[in-house]
């Protein structure tokens, strides 16, 4: 009898000890969901507060760097050109070789006169009565019709003096007698000289007839 009374005794107690043990199991796991809820909420605020501000301003500063870089590009690209400070004084020497050229060209090309010694010669017809006492200057062209000139003074004087020698009193008299001894004089001298209108000009600065 004392036995299953005891029995009956401790299923009562364990009937009685089962509610309470599964309750403090909820409780105990309801304080581990909460534990593991404030832990997350705890984390979530550090990583916004902390984490991501510093993740968002390199974001920025990335973002600001390339924005940067096409600047930073042309800095470099203007460091491999010449400073304008350089470039002037190219520019100028430049300009001062093409004032030289161009003055050089322009001494070629400035005609110029070269005087001969005077001629004395006797007038065809005369007897040898008449004489002719001229001076003559040549206007060359340019440098090289000068050079040219020069280089032949000698024939070009002989090649005058024939052509002088041969004129009457009648031949040379007047403007238009002059005018024609010019003519024939400027065509002599080119074709001595080999150059179609090396002499522009031909200049009586004496002309004396006795």
């Amino acid at each position: 009898m004392e036995s299953n009374i005891d029995k009956n005794e401790n299923i009562q107690i364990n009937e009685v000890a089962d509610p309470t043990v599964k309750k403090r199991k909820i409780n105990k796991t309801l304080v581990m969901l909460g534990s593991v809820i404030l832990i997350s909420v705890g984390c979530a605020f550090v990583f916004v507060s902390k984490v991501y501000p510093s993740l968002t301003g390199n974001a920025q500063l990335d973002a600001v760097d390339g924005v940067k870089m096409p600047a930073e590009t042309g800095v470099e690209i203007h460091a491999t050109r010449p400073s304008e400070a350089e470039e002037v004084p190219k520019s100028a020497s430049k300009k001062k070789e093409e004032k030289e050229e161009e003055g050089k060209n322009d001494a070629e090309e400035e005609s110029t006169i070269v005087p001969f010694d005077p001629v004395i010669v006797n007038l065809s017809g005369s007897g040898g009565r008449r004489y002719l006492k001229v001076l003559i200057n040549l206007e060359a062209k340019d440098t090289k019709a000068k050079h040219k000139i020069e280089a032949k003074l000698v024939p070009i004087k002989d090649r005058l003096i024939s052509i002088l020698s041969s004129k009457t009193l009648e031949d040379i008299e007047g403007f238009e007698g002059q005018d024609i001894l010019r003519r024939e004089i400027k065509d002599a001298a080119d074709i001595m000289l080999k150059m179609e209108d090396s002499v522009v000009q031909v200049y009586f600065t004496e002309f004396v007839i006795q």
